[in-house]
């Protein structure tokens, strides 16, 4: 058992940089505040949303106590939650499992199969508290001080809190190991990655749609029979992961009945772990290993070949940019978030054109767009959601954290931090860029504006994405993450990302202010938008100088 806690031990140490922040603490105390300030930034920074969040978890206990079932506030919560982890946790689990690079020295160590995907697991499920926690403490607070309930019911929410990640993910690992070692992914993981990730994004943009869809028999009769019943919208609500009920109805009911819900929900979390562990012990060394048996083609070049591939000549900046591109499009977990954000905003509209025949809120919506008084707020909605997919994207707030361990290289090579940052930024930009523009196109095709205004809208979202673009940047280049064991950590563990959409949204905010001021003293809307177009040039300009003035200092004491 000693050498399974020390393997724990170094994972958690490895993965929240336990030994890096108290050689920081203890010894570089002239850069002690930087830890501080990131620990009393990202609460308040969460805060607001929080705040909204909590306020709607209250509307709905609410709603449902006024239909006596104010238990739905449970149901929801933790069917959100576990089909959030669980839908995520697929390729969380396939990296953490399968790629990341410390497997090659775990393999030789004096541990089991099950143990190295034990110690793994519990990382996994201890990051996900981040996920979980947030989203079921405020039901489980305003459910248990609205209904007044006592100490056993708070005793049962912590082990539901505790245990809830755990199912999802176990769901998620025995999937993964099963494929991994039926197919040889490993061979063919980018593209599969890269598909999947694809895949899931646009499933559970569809699914949401269709799940605004009510019955056809949608009248007042099939309320009065879903109504009728004690649990009738929590079994409705819950029917898609029926251990959401479970859990509701061991928070809900009380004496044994509770109990038994409680025992039940964790005998299946406790079955399906150990079912883990038994087939890891079975499968996963073959399935790693064989993994690693890679084919590759030879490919003799001629000189000429030769010359064309490696004579080339350009200047640093579109060396590097290239090198940054490269870098990006090979690596599944970096496609799937610094692209992905380039298409939300397109969904969001494609979402409600195609939901307007069936959703009654989306159908009078575009019932308004198509009025001509509707045009200017239209285009002020379709810019704010250009800002927002501009600001979503990761690619700039994690540019250099990607370079992991390997960032000695761009100490050693002979170009200037300023042009390595250029290149960054520029690609950076493109990516943002690329959003901003589909979105400009969807909202042609779509939405029924004129070409020239929705141009104009373009622009003004093109040179709001710089300071986006140029202050995220700049966070990553302040405190980089180099210290990574997979391409996961350095994206989804990085909370430069989640500060570089605080940031974005902070330029949003500041850029909705001026609007706001000058819709309020009625100023024409092309002057409007000259002015939003004006402020982003100024706070691009601001960025960037910022930007470059930082990098020239810390590209010198950066180490990986």
């Amino acid at each position: 058992m000693k050498p399974f806690t020390a393997y724990l031990k170094m994972q958690l140490n490895v993965n929240y940089g336990v030994s890096a922040l108290k050689y920081r603490f203890t010894r570089e105390k002239k850069k002690l505040w930087e830890p501080i300030l990131i620990a009393v930034v990202i609460p308040l920074a969460f805060l607001p949303l929080l705040v909204l969040y909590t306020l709607l978890m209250s509307g709905l206990f609410a709603a449902g106590s006024a239909m006596k079932q104010p238990e739905i506030i449970l149901t929801i919560s933790f069917l959100f939650s576990q089909l959030v982890i669980l839908l995520f946790g697929l390729f969380y689990i396939m990296g953490t499992f399968y790629f990341s690079q410390d497997l090659e020295s775990l393999v030789p160590l004096p541990l089991k199969p099950y143990e190295v995907i034990g110690g793994k697991f519990a990382v996994v499920t201890v990051n996900e508290y981040l996920t979980s926690v947030p989203i079921l403490l405020p039901p489980l607070i305003i459910y248990g001080i609205g209904t007044g309930q006592g100490l056993f019911y708070w005793l049962k929410g912590l082990l539901l809190l505790a245990a809830t990640p755990a199912l999802p993910l176990t769901i998620a690992s025995l999937v993964i190991m099963l494929l991994m070692r039926i197919v040889n992914f490993r061979r063919y993981k980018d593209l599969m990655a890269i598909v999947g990730g694809f895949s899931i994004f646009i499933l559970s943009m569809v699914f949401s749609m269709f799940m605004q869809k009510v019955p056809e028999n949608s009248n007042s009769e099939f309320l009065n029979n879903l109504l009728a019943s004690q649990t009738g919208l929590i079994d409705l609500i819950g029917r898609s992961f029926p251990p959401s009920i479970w859990a509701t109805r061991a928070l809900s009911e009380g004496g044994f009945a509770g109990l038994g819900y409680l025992l039940l929900f964790l005998a299946v979390c406790a079955l399906l772990f150990v079912l883990l562990l038994w087939l890891s012990n079975k499968v996963f060394y073959q399935s790693l290993l064989a993994g690693q048996e890679v084919t590759r083609k030879k490919k003799i070049m001629s000189m000429i070949q030769m010359n064309k591939q490696y004579g080339k000549l350009s200047s640093p900046v579109l060396a590097i940019m290239k090198r940054e591109w490269k870098l990006l499009i090979r690596t599944p977990i970096y496609v799937l978030n610094g692209l992905t954000g380039s298409i939300m905003g397109p969904f969001i509209i494609l979402i409600m054109f195609f939901t307007k025949g069936r959703d009654k809120d989306a159908t009078e919506l575009f019932n308004i767009i198509g009025k001509p008084e509707a045009v200017p707020y239209i285009l002020l909605a379709g810019l704010g959601l250009m800002l927002f997919t501009a600001g979503v994207n990761l690619v700039a707030s994690t540019s250099l954290s990607r370079e992991g361990k390997t960032f000695w290289i761009t100490k050693l090579i002979p170009v200037s931090a300023q042009q390595q940052v250029s290149a960054k930024l520029i690609l950076s930009y493109l990516i943002s860029a690329l959003g901003v523009v589909v979105t400009g196109i969807v909202m042609y095709l779509f939405l029924g504006q004129s070409l020239a205004s929705i141009l104009g809208v373009c622009l003004v979202g093109l040179l709001g994405a710089v300071p986006m673009t140029a202050l995220s940047l700049l966070l990553d280049v302040f405190h980089p993450k180099l210290v990574w064991n997979s391409e996961q950590e350095a994206m989804k563990q990085n909370m430069n990302g989640v500060l570089g959409m605080l940031l974005s949204l902070l330029i949003m905010l500041v850029l909705g202010a001026v609007v706001f001021v000058l819709m309020i003293l009625k100023v024409e809307i092309l002057l409007v938008f000259a002015a939003v177009g004006v402020v982003s040039v100024i706070l691009g300009i601001l960025a960037v100088m910022a930007l470059y003035a930082v990098a020239v200092s810390k590209y010198r004491e950066l180490e990986a």
